[in-house]
Formats: C-alpha cells, sequence, structure tokens
C-alpha cells in the first residue's frame, strides 16, 4: 500500500522539509493516534484501501482504526518510523517478518471485526492471501504503508521517513519490497531504486497492484 505526492523522490529532500529540519524517528505507542490519523487521511482516495474498506459511509471512521490495528501489528518489530511533526508515516516490516499469522487475527478479532464483519472479514483475509501469494521468499524489508499528510505533500516529509529504514537495509545489505497501489506512484519508487517485477490482480473486481523490488545496496 502507498499514496500518492509522498515525496520529491530520490534522495534529494525538498527544501521545504529541509528548512524544517524534517527528521524520522522510530514511532511509539503513544504516537498511534496522530500516526493513524496521517495515513488515513493520506489514504483517503488509495484504490486498494477503497476496496477493502467498501462501504463509503463508515470509511472515513474506521480508515485511523485500521492504520492503529497495522501500526499495533507491526509495533514488536522496531521498524515503524514517523517524522517529527506527524508529517509523514512509514509501516515496515524486517526480514522474515511480512506475514502475519493467523493467530494475529485471533488475538485482535475483536478490532479486526469491528472493521470488517465476519463476511468481510473472510473476504479481506482472501484479499491478502493473493498478495501474500506473489511475496517474495527471500528475506527483504518490507514497506507495508507510507503516506504522507495531504497539506504536507510535495514537500519531501515522505522521502524523509522512507529513507530511514531503506538505510537500514542498505547497512544490513538487504534488499526491499513494496506494493505500489496506484500506477502513477511508480516513478516516485523507482526514484529510490525500486523496480516493478509484475502486476497483481485482485479477486472480486479488486485494483490492480505493482510489486516493486529494490536490490540490496552497501559499500
Amino acid at each position: 500500500m502507498t499514496t500518492d505526492d509522498m515525496m520529491t523522490g530520490g534522495m534529494t529532500t525538498d527544501d521545504r522539509a529541509r528548512v524544517r529540519g524534517a527528521e524520522a524517528r522510530a514511532a511509539v505507542w503513544n504516537d498511534a493516534p496522530r500516526l493513524s490519523e496521517t495515513l488515513a487521511r493520506a489514504f483517503h482516495d488509495d484504490p486498494l484501501i477503497c476496496f477493502l474498506l467498501d462501504d463509503e459511509a463508515t470509511r472515513p471512521q474506521k480508515m485511523p482504526r485500521l492504520f492503529r490495528l497495522l501500526f499495533k501489528l507491526g509495533l514488536p518489530h522496531g521498524a515503524c518510523d514517523v517524522t517529527s511533526g506527524y508529517e509523514a508515516v512509514a509501516l515496515w516490516r524486517p526480514p522474515g517478518k511480512w506475514h502475519v499469522p493467523f493467530y494475529q487475527y485471533i488475538t485482535n478479532g475483536r478490532e479486526f471485526l469491528g472493521l470488517f464483519g465476519a463476511r468481510g472479514g473472510l473476504r479481506v483475509m482472501s484479499i491478502m492471501d493473493t498478495v501474500e501469494s506473489r511475496h517474495p521468499k527471500e528475506p527483504h524489508y518490507y514497506l507495508q504503508a507510507v503516506g504522507t499528510d495531504p497539506a504536507k505533500q510535495g514537500k519531501g516529509f515522505g522521502g524523509v521517513v522512507m529513507r530511514r529504514q531503506l538505510k537500514v537495509a542498505d547497512a544490513a545489505r538487504m534488499p526491499a519490497y513494496l506494493e505500489s497501489s496506484k500506477e502513477k506512484n511508480i516513478p516516485i519508487y523507482q526514484s529510490f531504486g525500486f523496480e516493478v517485477t509484475g502486476e497483481i490482480k485482485l479477486p472480486g473486481g479488486g485494483p490492480t497492484l505493482w510489486p516493486m523490488w529494490r536490490k540490496a545496496r552497501g559499500d
């Protein structure tokens, strides 16, 4: 999952983010409310999120809860980052931790069912099974979601938050992976070294995702 206009590309931070001294740091649980709201605003028109939360009337209220749950599941792995003013957020998973075990759906069942209901939950799990079936098996850093508050898009904050874990991946000489849910975002990710490896067509009339792989780097 990704969102558009989140960064200015490559390794050059937009002057407006630089002038403000924007930095990224590891997120902690106390960041959950503001972090989740930032991602909800960033993903308001995302094709995948709109497909998963297909009720337009309840979607605005459910989106922050969805990102709060994703953050909760990813937080123990220590790879979720946020900029100092909550302008941008990146939810990463380190090597070997990209898969969400079934037991986590059970232990977080109240939150999951509150978002999707019983029938919708089965639909979402089927969709995620399709996505996960195409997930690379080679160890890598997985960018699960990244987004910038619409009011701050195009000002470099997305690049700031994204580079934090890319530096970690490069230091470990590990590749990275993401699925872009908007075709127009592909050039942005290419500027960070990601390349399209195919297409994932979701069942039930869902949107197309573009898996993208970034080769390992290092000195």
